[in-house]
């Protein structure tokens, strides 16, 4: 099997644990995954799944996961780790797909306006910041499984956390390099295409579609907008103030459908 199915069959699986064995195994779960994350990925979900059906036959059995694999999961966890090689290169792949993903999402709200310069030194800082503040956060989910178990200590955890991405939120919002391009006319709607045919791949190779639909509306309303600023049509007839005005509407309206979709989707999960 690859990676990717069995992942998809350790969830089935998952749902037939008690619930005393379902909080033992994640744990273990986020542990091992959080962890394992330069070492190899398929070997390490591989182990997973065979501890989750030894979990389930003791459980068919009338046993416990902690009376069949002991009162110190951490172990097991740190044994299966110690038994993976390492994978840079799949982590390394992972790490700019996160940056080439993030760097979709975050490019296109800028290239409504034609005026707006692209600032390329921005967005290398705030990437590079990004992916160690990703990994940061990965490795002390994992720590906070079995270490971080006071509430002092959590609450420093969330605290640390929250202030590293308000750090990144900042860059995003104030950072300023020389290092700008503008991206008027042809090479803006270019680049918008080319966005659009990005975000259209990332969609359609990701397994929880619905969780992506929602970014759908605005995504789209910011391409179109994008296009049509850029166009002479506009100009002809509006001033740049209605413009700028219709843009603003279109993107609340992309807002609320945001929120209705996320909505409807929180209902049926429910």
């Amino acid at each position: 099997m690859t990676t990717k199915e069995i992942i998809a069959e350790n969830n089935n699986l998952q749902y037939f644990l008690t619930k005393p064995n379902k909080k033992y195994y994640e744990n273990l779960l986020v542990y091992v995954r959080a962890m394992s994350l330069f070492r190899d990925e398929q070997t390490s979900e591989q182990l997973l799944l065979e501890i989750l059906q030894d979990i389930l036959e003791a459980q068919n059995d009338g046993r416990t996961a902690e009376e069949y694999f002991g009162k110190n999961p951490k172990q097991i966890a740190d044994d299966i780790i110690h038994q993976l090689s390492f994978d840079l290169v799949s982590t390394l792949k992972i790490i700019f797909y996160g940056i080439g993903a993030f760097w979709l999402f975050t490019s296109l709200p800028e290239l409504v306006f034609p005026g707006e310069d692209f600032d390329i030194g921005k967005f290398l800082i705030t990437s590079i910041y990004i992916s160690f503040f990703a990994l940061f956060t990965l490795h002390l989910l994992g720590y906070s499984v079995y270490y971080y178990q006071s509430k002092i200590r959590k609450i420093s955890v969330y605290s640390l956390v929250a202030l590293s991405l308000t750090i990144g939120v900042g860059l995003q919002i104030w950072l300023s390099t020389p290092w700008k391009i503008q991206l008027n006319g042809v090479v803006g709607i270019a680049l918008i295409g080319l966005i659009l045919a990005g975000l259209t791949y990332l969609f359609y190779n990701v397994d929880d579609k619905k969780l992506w639909s929602s970014l759908v509306p605005l995504i789209l309303i910011s391409a179109i907008s994008g296009i049509i600023t850029r166009t002479n049509i506009l100009y002809e007839t509006f001033t740049i103030e209605n413009i700028r005005l219709g843009v603003a509407i279109a993107l609340i309206i992309g807002l609320v459908l945001q929120s209705l979709i996320i909505f409807i989707n929180f209902k049926k999960q429910n």
